[in-house]
């Protein structure tokens, strides 16, 4: 959501639908991104659309990304007559899944998740700090111990938090603190505890510091305290197309809570009761 729109893609596709941000969100225009493939994300940054690509359709098995395709990040100008722009696209299997932004508005965070197809058991997990202005790009390499990661957000200078699927033998919880120092990120706590998530796909902050999490297999969007220590359910539809939550985000200027569901997306006024009983 930016000034006053929305912007809606979805996989296999090359386009993005944009719709007013207010009742009764109608629908404005489609921007079209020839070459693109499989968006997987999507971030204004610096008036820009930027979204990661694998380039890979998904008419293959998931989890079977080709390596030898061009992945990339797409910018798309909003403002101007400048067509999209691929980029990031030397970085060889690097798979762009998932964005956020730095707290200071510098830099775009891109998370990537490995292919198991294709890649050594022992393949490093990495993270990417990158400006476009200047495309300078820093990469940070993950604890070994982070299996599939999802999303990453900065919660303070240095703190940042992930979730990912951790391996059925594993005790780390699938959402967990982590701490960067130079080029490499670590746990900040002993992850021993298993928490009540299935498959957490995305992750947003409010603006009191609690959680967001969208919990793609249960069907369900959470609420964690800060602390990470207790959970409730804010959304867990029952009936109706809207399914699979996997990307979140929320606006404070318009206390809007915006879902995409796997082929849907639905726009909600956060109710503050819901919030009561945690920290």
């Amino acid at each position: 959501m930016h000034d006053s729109r929305i912007f809606f893609t979805q996989c296999e596709c090359h386009w993005i639908n944009v719709y007013e941000a207010f009742k009764p969100y109608k629908y404005l225009r489609r921007i079209t991104v020839d070459g693109m493939r499989n968006p997987s994300d999507l971030l204004v940054f610096d008036d820009c659309l930027y979204v990661p690509d694998d380039m890979t359709p998904r008419t293959r098995h998931v989890g079977c990304r080709n390596p030898f395709t061009d992945h990339c990040v797409w910018r798309i100008r909003l403002s101007g007559s400048e067509p999209p722009e691929k980029m990031l696209t030397s970085l060889g299997r690097w798979w762009p899944w998932t964005l956020s932004t730095t707290l200071d508005g510098r830099q775009i965070i891109i998370t990537t998740t490995t292919n198991e197809a294709t890649t050594n058991k022992a393949a490093t997990n990495k993270a990417y700090f990158w400006i476009p202005s200047r495309n300078k790009l820093e990469m940070v390499t993950l604890p070994d111990d982070l299996h599939r990661p999802q999303h990453i957000i900065e919660l303070s200078y240095r703190s940042y938090l992930i979730c990912h699927d951790p391996e059925h033998i594993s005790r780390l919880r699938k959402v967990c603190r982590l701490i960067r120092n130079g080029d490499k990120m670590s746990f900040t706590e002993s992850p021993s505890f298993v928490d009540d998530l299935d498959f957490p796909e995305h992750l947003a902050e409010l603006p009191d510091g609690r959680i967001l999490v969208a919990d793609f297999y249960k069907n369900r969007v959470l609420v964690m305290a800060k602390d990470l220590s207790i959970c409730k359910i804010l959304l867990c539809p029952k009936y109706g197309d809207k399914k699979r939550p996997c990307r979140i985000a929320y606006y404070s200027g318009s206390k809007k809570l915006l879902v995409a569901f796997h082929h849907s997306v639905g726009v909600y006024s956060l109710n503050a009761d819901l919030l009561t009983g945690l920290p």
